[in-house]
Order: structure tokens, then C-alpha cells, then sequence
């Protein structure tokens, strides 16, 4: 965005007033003169109940786990890359 060197000049003090750089107040003062932004097609808004079902989905036919096996498996795992042998 091209400003006339007057508005520049306005835009430097008001932004050192604020304690910012001159182009995060032309930011800012630009995004709150547009308004809130539409959601985007791509990133639809979901509830909360929609993403819980999916990932129930996801999880269908996986076998079920045993967190507290799957992290002591990693921990005996760290130890033994410790070892001298495997450093």
C-alpha cells in the first residue's frame, strides 16, 4: 500500500506513540477497517461432537492399547540407547 508522505509521516508518530513499527499499525488498522474474515470454504467451522465422532471413526477396528506398556516399552527403549554398546 502506497501513502502520501504526509499520511506516512502521521502513520511513523502514531505508531512510535503506540510503541510499534509503522507497518504492524497499518496492519492492524487495515484488518479492523475489513472487518471479521468469512470462514474459508477449506477450513469449514465443526463442532466439537463432529471431530469426536471422526476420530471415533479413525479409531474403529484399531486393536486396543495399553498406554502404560506402550511407555515403559520407550523407557526401556531410552535406557538402552544409553548403554555404552549403543551410544
Amino acid at each position: 500500500m502506497r501513502l502520501e508522505a504526509d499520511d506516512f509521516e502521521r502513520l511513523e508518530r502514531e505508531a512510535a506513540r503506540l510503541g510499534m513499527r509503522p507497518g504492524t499499525l497499518a496492519r492492524v488498522l487495515l484488518r479492523a477497517s475489513l472487518g471479521q474474515p468469512e470462514p474459508r470454504s477449506e477450513n469449514p467451522q465443526v463442532s466439537f461432537q463432529h471431530l469426536l465422532d471422526r476420530l471415533a471413526a479413525l479409531r474403529e477396528g484399531l486393536p486396543p492399547a495399553d498406554a502404560a506398556a506402550i511407555v515403559a516399552a520407550g523407557r526401556a527403549e531410552l535406557d538402552r540407547r544409553g548403554e555404552p554398546d549403543h551410544a
